[in-house]
């Protein structure tokens, strides 16, 4: 064999071998390559997956937490908070088929003075490898607060938790309570026959809300608010002279003219006749009998407060009479209109379309206040505020609640309207 030849021969074995060669390299490195890359994209879709989780755990922390705010909005007890918000919490992961397991911390915290809700879940989920990279697992952590926002001033309050038939605000026939810029609120129940209706910014009730038309839709579990004006103390009048029995020896006004009757006690019952005006002086008006509208008589004062005590009432049953009251504007009972704490008869009862304004607080201590007849009771007052132990109405009456407390200058007392409000009245937010 010639030397080109060989030389030939020689290359061609040499490149059978480096060939050989190679080809048993990328054996191997594919045998070690191929593996890795199937574990590299496993790992890379167990990163997308494990972030996707930490996504909703995050987003299932900040709803949890924004529906326990709600419930903090409706003064609900805060044990009562904390269970509602596991049960939403719970209710999100049973429609999560890839959740994690978890662990949640529901906390009612102060946050600037105001109450709030923080949510803490940790979550957990194995690991591609076995729970070893990570060890233990892939672990989450995700954390929200959330608060109601602004408040709800507080117009209308049944203080009563038992001992009478029927809700603690029951509202029947076609009449309504009207509150659009206020919150109404039951220390027991709510009833409502059809198709009566009670409207509000807020309304809630310690038991139950049922029946009728209600507007918002009403909250449930409230806590208990305190009767603010329990220690409000008033004056007896079982000094007053006896002058018979009941409502015997009136002393009457008219028909017709107008009266002027100075504060003090008025210790015989007063008759105001058809077409008889009235005027109530300024200050504290005590009433140890009734005081009664016949006919087309009128009822009007400024800066007055008439408080009955037992055995009297406000007797106001003529369809064609007015009353036009504004409450107090300083002194002991400043910011109250109209007020009964017990007795015989502790209750008010006032015809809708007579009762034009009743600016200030009326207050029923141990009975029920009563709208009754047709119209619309108050709604030419800036604002109302009624405590009452049972809230009632009926027929056709409406109450109108206004809440415009800056446009009077008679002053909302400690407790109730503004100062009584409710946190939450416009909704909840995320804190943190």
């Amino acid at each position: 064999m010639d030397f080109p030849a060989k030389i030939m021969k020689a290359a061609a074995l040499g490149a059978k071998r480096l060939w050989s060669g190679t080809r048993g390299s990328i054996a191997q490195l594919t045998a070690v390559a191929v593996p890795c890359c199937v574990l590299v994209s496993i790992g890379a879709a167990e990163l997308v997956a494990v972030s996707a989780s930490e996504s909703r755990l995050q987003s299932i922390a900040d709803a949890g937490a924004l529906e326990g705010a709600h419930h903090l909005s409706l003064a609900v007890d805060p044990a009562v908070v904390r269970e509602r918000t596991a049960s939403f919490v719970e209710a999100q992961f049973d429609g999560w088929s890839e959740a994690p397991a978890y662990q949640g911390t529901y906390e009612i915290v102060d946050w600037n003075g105001q109450s709030a809700i923080r949510v803490l879940l940790n979550g957990n989920r194995p690991s591609f490898f076995a729970n070893l990279l990570p060890r233990g697992g892939w672990k989450f952590r995700s954390e929200a607060i959330a608060a109601p926002v602004g408040k709800t001033p507080l117009c209308v309050l049944a203080t009563g938790s038992s001992g009478v038939t029927g809700g603690m605000i029951d509202i029947n026939n076609k009449s309504a309570v009207e509150a659009p810029d206020c919150g109404v609120h039951s220390n027991a129940d709510i009833i409502l026959g059809n198709p009566s209706q009670i409207t509000g910014r807020k309304i809630q009730a310690v038991l139950t809300a049922t029946g009728g038309m209600m507007k918002p839709a009403p909250g449930t579990g409230a806590a208990a608010i305190t009767d603010p004006f329990a220690s409000m103390r008033f004056p007896s009048l079982n000094g007053c002279p006896f002058k018979g029995n009941g409502q015997a020896n009136p002393d009457v006004y008219g028909p017709g003219g107008i009266y002027s009757l100075p504060a003090g006690i008025h210790c015989q019952p007063i008759v105001v006749k058809a077409n008889a005006v009235i005027k109530l002086e300024p200050g504290d008006h005590f009433f140890r009998k009734n005081l009664s509208l016949q006919g087309p008589g009128h009822l009007t004062g400024e800066d007055v407060f008439l408080f009955f005590d037992h055995g009297s009432d406000p007797v106001f049953n003529s369809k064609s009479a007015t009353v036009n009251l504004i409450g107090r504007k300083s002194g002991p009972y400043a910011g109250m209109v109209m007020a009964t704490i017990g007795g015989n008869s502790p209750n008010i009862v006032i015809p809708g379309k007579i009762v034009e304004q009743l600016l200030g607080v009326i207050y029923v201590r141990n009975g029920f206040l009563e709208v009754s007849g047709e119209g619309v009771a108050a709604e030419d007052s800036a604002w109302t505020v009624i405590v009452a132990k049972q809230i009632k109405t009926k027929d056709t009456a409406r109450i109108l609640i206004n809440a415009n407390y800056d446009s009077s200058d008679v002053p909302v007392p400690n407790g109730v309207g503004p100062s009584g409000g409710q946190p939450g009245g416009d909704g909840t937010r995320l804190i943190e």
